[in-house]
C-alpha cells in the first residue's frame, strides 16, 4: 500500500512540478519569462555577451547546449534504500551535475561548441558534400573533428547515467553525501554538493581535474597552485651526480602542467533574504569567461543560474521528472561504419534512396536518447528572489586562465564593487596550515561498505 502511494505521487510529480513552474511568485502565469525579452540590456550566458534584439537564435543555441539534468524515475535503487527516483529531494544534486557537465564541455569541446538535435546528421551532410567549394582534405578534417567531439559528448553524458557504476551518477553523489551528514533522500545545500563533488573527483583518474571548495569566504591562491601544478616527470635517479640532478630539477620546472580547476565558492549573502548590496557583484560574475554560473535558488528549491539580463537571472530548472535514460558509449569504429558506407563516400547525386533513408533513421535513433538532456527554453527570475545561500562556480582550464580569473576578480569585483563577495589571500595563515582535507579519507574509509565499489569501479575513458 505504501509503495502504491509513492508510485502515485511519483507519477503526479511531473504534472505538479510543471504547474508550479507556470506560476511566478505573484501567482500569475510565467509564460513570458520562459524566453528572452526584446531589450537593450545585454544578455550574458556563462561569460558570453548577446543582444536579445539581434542574436536570439544564438542565445537559444548556447542555452540548449548546456546539459540539463532533471529528476529521473525508474532507475536502480540507490544503495540499500528503496529510492528509484530523486523527485522531491535531488534538485541540488542535479544542479551540481549540470555545473560539472558544463565544465567537461568546456574542457573537451570548448566553450563555443554547440549541441543540436542532429549532430550526427550534420556529419552525414559533410559526407554528402559535393566537394566543389572546399577541398576534400578540409571536409575529411571537419568530419574527423565533429565525430571526435560527438564521441566525447556521448561518453561525457554516460558519466551521469543513473546507475551506481558511473562516475557522477545520482547514486554516487547521494551515497557520498553520507560524508557530509546527509542520508540518501535528504536535500543538499550549495556547500554540500560542492564538497561531495570534490570528494568524488578524487576517484576520477580519467578526467584528472581538481575541485577546490573555498571555506569561510576565502580563496587561498597558493593552495590552488600547489594542487593544480603537477610535474609530468616527478622522479629522477638518486644515483645521478649533483649536476645531473640539478639539470633534471630544472627540466621538471619547465615541464610543470596545470590540472584543470573547478572552483566552488559557497557564500551566504544575508540571513533570510539576500542583501541587495551584492546584486551588482553577482551579475558581474556572469560576464567572466571562466564562470560556470551559480548554484542556488529559492529555499529548498535548487536552480542552476547560467546568466543574467538586467535584474533577471537566467536559470535551468531541474524540477521536472523524466524517465531514466541509459546513455551508451558509442564506438568510433561503429559510427564510421554507419556513416561511411561506400555509396556515401562517393560524392554523387544518385545515392540509393533506400540506403539514405535507412542511415538517416539510424542516425536519428542514435541522437534521440540525449534530447531529454537539453532544455529548449530557460526561465528567468528576479535577482531579489534569490536565496542568500549560494555558490559561485568557475572553471580554469590552464594556469593562464586562472591568472586571468584572479585579475578579473581583483579589478571587477574587489576594486570596483563597494561590497566584495569573498576574499582572496595568497596563502593560509600559519595556524591554518594543517586545516586542509584531513578528514576526507577517514570519512570515506568509515563508510567503506558503501563506497568499496567506488574505488574499483571502471571509469569511462574518453
Amino acid at each position: 500500500m505504501k509503495m502504491d502511494i509513492y508510485s502515485t505521487l511519483n507519477s503526479l510529480a511531473p504534472k505538479i512540478t510543471n504547474l508550479n513552474r507556470d506560476f511566478n511568485n505573484h501567482g500569475s502565469t510565467d509564460e513570458n519569462r520562459k524566453d528572452f525579452p526584446p531589450t537593450d540590456d545585454p544578455v550574458y550566458i556563462l561569460g558570453k555577451k548577446y543582444s536579445s534584439l539581434h542574436e536570439l537564435n544564438e542565445i537559444r543555441s548556447d542555452v540548449r547546449t548546456n546539459i540539463w539534468m532533471t529528476y529521473r524515475r525508474n532507475f536502480q535503487p540507490i544503495g540499500d534504500t528503496n529510492f528509484t527516483s530523486d523527485s522531491g529531494w535531488g534538485c541540488m544534486l542535479r544542479c551540481g551535475q549540470m555545473v560539472l557537465a558544463r565544465a567537461f564541455i568546456n574542457l573537451y569541446m570548448g566553450r563555443d561548441w554547440r549541441w543540436n538535435y542532429a549532430n550526427l546528421e550534420s556529419i552525414k551532410q559533410l559526407l554528402d558534400h559535393d566537394g566543389q567549394e572546399e577541398e576534400e582534405e578540409d571536409v575529411k578534417r571537419k568530419i574527423d573533428e565533429e565525430l571526435e567531439k560527438y564521441l566525447i559528448y556521448k561518453n561525457l553524458l554516460k558519466m551521469f547515467n543513473d546507475q551506481k557504476t558511473e562516475s557522477y551518477s545520482i547514486h554516487q553523489i547521494a551515497l557520498m553525501g553520507v560524508c557530509e551528514g546527509k542520508n540518501v533522500g535528504q536535500w543538499f545545500g550549495p556547500n554540500t554538493i560542492a564538497q561531495v563533488l570534490r570528494k568524488l573527483s578524487m576517484f576520477d583518474k580519467m578526467n584528472d581535474i581538481f575541485i577546490y571548495v573555498a571555506m569561510d569566504n576565502i580563496v587561498f591562491l597558493d593552495d590552488i597552485r600547489k594542487s593544480c601544478k603537477i610535474s609530468q616527470n616527478d622522479d629522477y635517479d638518486d644515483d645521478d651526480d649533483d649536476e645531473t640532478k640539478c639539470q633534471e630539477q630544472q627540466k621538471m620546472k619547465t615541464l610543470k602542467k596545470w590540472k584543470p580547476l573547478i572552483l566552488f565558492i559557497p557564500l551566504r549573502l544575508g540571513l533570510s533574504e539576500i542583501n541587495p548590496i551584492y546584486f551588482r557583484a553577482l551579475k558581474t560574475t556572469f560576464t567572466f569567461p571562466q564562470t560556470l554560473g551559480i548554484l542556488g535558488g529559492r529555499p529548498n528549491h535548487a536552480l542552476y543560474f547560467i546568466g543574467c539580463c538586467g535584474d533577471d537571472l537566467i536559470y535551468l530548472d531541474p524540477h521536472t521528472t523524466q524517465s531514466n535514460v541509459h546513455i551508451v558509449a558509442q564506438d568510433r569504429e561503429y559510427l564510421e561504419r554507419l556513416l561511411q558506407h561506400e555509396e556515401q563516400m562517393m560524392i554523387i547525386d544518385d545515392i540509393d534512396d533506400q540506403l539514405t533513408t535507412t542511415t538517416s533513421s539510424s542516425l536519428n535513433q542514435r541522437s534521440a536518447d540525449d534530447v531529454s538532456y537539453h532544455c529548449e527554453r530557460p526561465y528567468r527570475m528576479s535577482i531579489s528572489l534569490l536565496d542568500p545561500s549560494l555558490a559561485l562556480c568557475f572553471f580554469c582550464k590552464n594556469e593562464e586562465e586562472f591568472n586571468h580569473w584572479h585579475q578579473l576578480m581583483m579589478g571587477k569585483l574587489f576594486h570596483e564593487q563597494t561590497q566584495p563577495l569573498f576574499e582572496i589571500m595568497k596563502s593560509r595563515p600559519y595556524e591554518w596550515q594543517n586545516d586542509e582535507d584531513g578528514d576526507d579519507l577517514d570519512c570515506i574509509g568509515s563508510t567503506s561498505k558503501i563506497y568499496s565499489w567506488i574505488i574499483f569501479k571502471k571509469f569511462t575513458k574518453f
